[in-house]
């Protein structure tokens, strides 16, 4: 989750998405890549979701507040989140994440978000 938060402060994706499986879970909560997306489709569309936020110069900032092992493979990671570029200014948020980790890979990113809903 270091390269997760490192390419939202940066754009540097790259780091992150080469720790994902081939076949990948992603779940979002909003905008074109809202829902769920699994195997090739979810490496695909978590690999569209970096791209577009780093081309458009999206960054957030992202306190971690607590990191909780769910059983198995699974961890959930909670933040206070908030913009920290011009496109993000008003981006204020508590997200939840849960990540699926096999063996060195990520398998699974699974984001949710509190009562505070972003803005456009």
């Amino acid at each position: 989750m270091d390269r997760f938060d490192h390419g939202w402060r940066t754009g540097a994706w790259d780091p992150f998405l080469a720790m994902l499986t081939e076949h990948f879970s992603f779940w979002f909560p909003e905008g074109a890549w809202r829902g769920r997306h699994e195997g090739e489709r979810g490496r695909r569309a978590i690999e569209e979701w970096a791209r577009f936020h780093a081309e458009n110069g999206n960054r957030v900032t992202g306190t971690r507040r607590s990191v909780a092992p769910l059983g198995g493979a699974r961890v959930l990671y909670e933040y206070d989140t908030r913009g920290s570029s011009p496109s993000t200014e008003g981006y204020l948020n508590w997200e939840t994440v849960i990540v699926e980790v096999r063996g060195d890979r990520i398998a699974a990113l699974h984001e949710y978000w509190g009562n505070v809903p972003p803005t456009s």
